[in-house]
């Protein structure tokens, strides 16, 4: 085709630079699968009594580390839980209520199984949607490996554990607190969870620590694909223990790396030598079989004295002046620079002793050498100019020229990070640190897990690079603060590769050159290399987080996944221990809270004080029903029946259902006490009020299990009942709008509950069309925060969605909205502390 015309066409496909391209969203979707775990809302048809894996370690591994109760350690069981899905979360869902529009369920990446087939759990494929799971990090990758055959499938796992052994060193109590005062009891989280797993793991310090690693490093190798890499990042503390439990468990023989990464800007002044570093172990499942992409960085040769030949447009190569070679911007633009490399190898072969003639000097290497190539190549290199005279002309030497290959690879000493910027949470790393493990050791597609998921920088950089994810953590606080730094991100879109393959067809990456003297001397292709960490990035879409789902272990002490256990008469204390050697039956647990609530006297309501309880004592063979008494109620005594969740889990919507089948018709009240409840448990409530029965839902201090770690242990008023969102609904010519006026908080430091308070409220969502399986998160509003958690998302949709739509997300008033057909609404609220409580509303009653 012509010259002429080709620009012609070209000019004629360009947009006038007055026509402004409206920005879009977009999120990325995977083909990939995954199978149907139960949904919350579901859970009581999830009636299969945990299975119990046992994993064993082999004795015979020479060497290995030794430790307080190593040797008694050397198997272990787990119980095969499930993750159950609470809330199902989109970004883009989100966006469409803002801009008055009903979001379809599908964005949510919801299957919308019918029931029947929704019930049979583990048995149907649906599709992809990445996952925010609460719980115990052993439980989870069990439940993983056995209940979705999720084994060999994890391209990368990335371990960051807590540094320390202290109670109150790496737990953050609310999620807007980040400060951690370990001489404060302020200071100190309250969530049982956490609690269980300082006294489980933290224990005997550094010993009940590497039993912690090497249990979780253990299944974390089963999780791994072959091809698959584990990044363990530690402190200089136990570098060297890390290390050799991951030769235990990985082999040594799979060590890949150790990396240095710089994490602080300037020592603090330390009595000895004073480290900036952190580390990152890298351990293979298969060495010889690990997927690797190179990472480079740009090369720095500003002040490099070996960089010293400027090669200016139109100019002969020449030698820069020690000035110029310290400030490049003394030089013409476009200089490229070079430096001049010796023509003859470190031996001699025959077909490279010739004489040379360059620019009408004949030339020979020295006595005993010969030039790095056959003449063939030294005319090639003549050709290209890439031959300068040297040392007065006795010899001619190599120009390598910056521009051939201006990247340099990334080493195992990461000296350009540093700590996190805005940081979040107590403990954080920084996302570039995790960026370079995930972009070295897998693909677009990959999955990636995190059991340490603290603010969530794994799901967060995953997110970004189009890999699917699942991270998992003990704390409330932590999975609240990684929810919402998911779902108000936004991220770059990137180019697709093979846009008929999606994401797992790669992306669409910058190059550099890689030009050699071999690839100029013998005339070969040369083979730039991909700069994975630079893809190409389309501007006028704005991208944000594909769905994903809030998930929970059904119960989170892994002692405590079996049922309740009647008690007979004058059954002795002596006779319930567990014949499996796990030590005290939940018998005990209901014994000790039984004696408590006895002893306490009561239950405490907010604004009327206690409600006395008489005659507590243990319910006899009744499950479902834990302890019975009288309570006074209207001015009569009633009979009153007592429930209470477990030592170190919520009360879930299944106890709560056998509590209240339990009680209909033999008594008068029925009082739920746990120290924290399943969110799914208030939905359970509105869906199925228990009728002729007075309900308490009672909030047990959790000092209850802090107790020793105290230093003011609090000794009264430790059951206070607790009462759900106080919510309006109204209907306006727009539709229906929702006030949150006010939700009861449990404030433990005071030990009190403080009723339809508003003050901290660190979230609450709409679901506008609730199908009482899970929570599809409509609308979201962050008043604690002042909304600002979305301010990155405002400013990338500057123009797009409309400005004083995003006010809205500052306070307790919903935007007006259609109902589902479903024809029910729901409301969840967040506290600081990361608990939360559920209101449904049925309409049309």
């Amino acid at each position: 085709m012509p010259r002429g015309r080709t620009k012609k066409a070209t000019r004629a496909k360009k947009i006038p630079a007055k026509v402004k391209i409206p920005k879009r969203t977009e999120d990325y979707r995977y083909s990939v699968e995954r199978t149907n775990n139960p949904e919350a809302g579901l859970q009581s048809f999830d009636r299969k009594v945990p299975s119990r894996i046992r994993y064993e370690y082999d004795p015979h591994l020479d060497p290995q580390l030794v430790w307080a109760s190593k040797a008694e350690h050397t198997s272990f069981n787990v119980d095969t839980v499930s993750l159950h899905i609470h809330e199902r979360i989109s970004t883009q869902a989100i966006l469409k209520t803002i801009q008055c529009e009903r979001p379809q369920r599908g964005l949510f990446g919801d299957p919308e199984l019918p029931l029947d087939k929704a019930v049979r759990f583990y048995e149907h494929e649906v599709g992809w949607a990445n996952r925010l799971v609460l719980g115990d990090s052993l439980l989870v990758m069990n439940s993983l490996l056995h209940r979705e055959l999720l084994g060999g499938k994890v391209q990368v796992v990335y371990v960051d554990p807590p540094y320390g052994v202290a109670y109150g060193s790496n737990f953050q109590p609310r999620t807007d607190q980040r400060e951690v005062k370990d001489v404060e009891d302020a200071s100190l989280t309250r969530e049982p969870e956490q609690i269980k797993a300082y006294r489980d793991t933290w224990t005997l310090g550094v010993h009940s620590y590497l039993a912690y690693m090497r249990d979780r490093l253990l299944l974390a190798r089963e999780l791994l694909a072959t091809s698959g890499s584990c990044f363990v990042q530690i402190s200089s503390e136990h570098l060297h223990r890390v290390c050799c439990l991951l030769d235990e468990v990985f082999g040594a023989d799979n060590a890949v790396e150790i990396i240095a990464f710089r994490k602080k800007t300037m020592p603090l002044g330390g009595r000895l030598l004073e480290g900036i570093c952190d580390y990152l172990v890298w351990y293979a499942k298969d060495k010889e079989r690990v997927k690797y992409r190179p990472l480079f960085l740009p090369s720095v040769i500003e002040g490099d004295s070996h960089w010293n030949i400027a090669i200016s447009p139109g100019e002969p190569p020449r030698k820069m002046t020690a000035e110029e070679i310290s400030r490049h911007e003394l030089l013409p633009p476009g200089t490229d620079f070079g430096q001049l490399i010796g023509l003859y190898p470190a031996g001699s072969f025959r077909t490279g002793i010739y004489d040379f003639t360059y620019k009408g000097k004949t030339y020979r290497p020295p006595p005993g050498r010969s030039w790095k190539t056959p003449i063939d190549g030294m005319n090639r290199l003549a050709a290209a100019n890439r031959l300068v005279a040297y040392e007065a002309g006795q010899t001619i030497r190599y120009l390598l020229r910056h521009s051939d290959y201006p990247v340099s690879p990334l080493s195992n000493v990461w000296s350009d990070t540093s700590a996190a910027s805005e940081m979040t949470y107590v403990v954080e790393t920084s996302a570039k640190v995790i960026q370079r493990c995930i972009l070295m050791a897998s693909d677009p597609g990959d999955l990636v897990f995190d059991p340490t998921c603290g603010s969530g920088t794994t799901a967060y950089v995953a997110e970004q690079w189009g890999r699917r994810w699942i991270t998992c953590d003990t704390s409330r606080v932590a999975l609240a603060l990684a929810r919402q730094r998911v779902m108000a991100a936004t991220y770059p879109f990137y180019r697709l590769a093979y846009p008929n393959q999606g994401v797992v067809g790669g992306f669409a990456y910058d190059e550099v050159p890689h030009v050699t003297l071999k690839s100029i001397a013998q005339d070969l292709p040369t083979e730039p290399k991909k700069l994975y960490d630079k893809p190409e990035v389309l501007s006028r879409i704005v991208r944000v987080s594909g769905p994903f789902t809030v998930e929970a272990i059904n119960t989170l002490d892994p002692g405590e996944t079996l049922a309740f256990e009647p008690i007979e008469e004058h059954a002795r204390k002596d006779d319930i221990a567990r014949s499996d050697g796990r030590g005290p039956t939940i018998n005990d647990h209901i014994s000790e809270m039984t004696d408590l609530l006895r002893r306490d006297g009561g239950i405490h309501v907010p604004g009327k004080g206690r409600v006395e309880i008489d005659g507590l004592g243990r319910a006899l063979l009744r499950e479902g029903i834990h302890a019975e008494g009288t309570i006074k109620l209207d001015g009569k005594p009633k009979r009153l029946a007592v429930a209470f969740g477990p030592r170190y889990g919520p009360v879930t919507a299944r106890l709560l259902e056998e509590a209240i089948q339990a009680s209909l018709g033999s008594y008068d009240a029925l009082a739920v006490a746990g120290f924290s409840f399943d969110p799914e448990a208030s939905a359970f409530l509105e869906k199925s009020p228990p009728s002729g029965l007075r309900f308490f839902r009672v909030q047990v201090a959790p000092d209850v299990l802090v107790g020793d770690l105290l230093k003011t242990p609090k000794r009264a008023n430790l059951f206070a009942v607790i009462g759900e969102p106080d919510c309006s609904v109204s209907k306006t010519k727009d539709g229906l709008v929702i006030e949150l006026q006010g939700v009861d908080i449990y404030d433990p430091n005071k030990n009190e509950v403080v009723s339809g308070s508003l003050d901290e409220v660190s979230a609450w969502f709409i679901d506008h069309d609730y199908d009482g399986r899970s929570f599809c998160v409509c609308q979201v509003f962050l008043p604690v925060e002042g909304g600002k958690g979305f301010e990155k998302l405002q400013r990338a949709l500057k123009g797009t969605v409309d400005e004083d739509a995003w006010e809205g997300l500052r306070g307790f008033t919903s935007r007006p909205f259609q109902p589902g057909s479903h024809k029910t609404i729901a409301v969840k609220v967040i506290d600081v502390r990361g608990n939360e409580v559920v209101g449904v509303r049925r309409l049309g009653r």
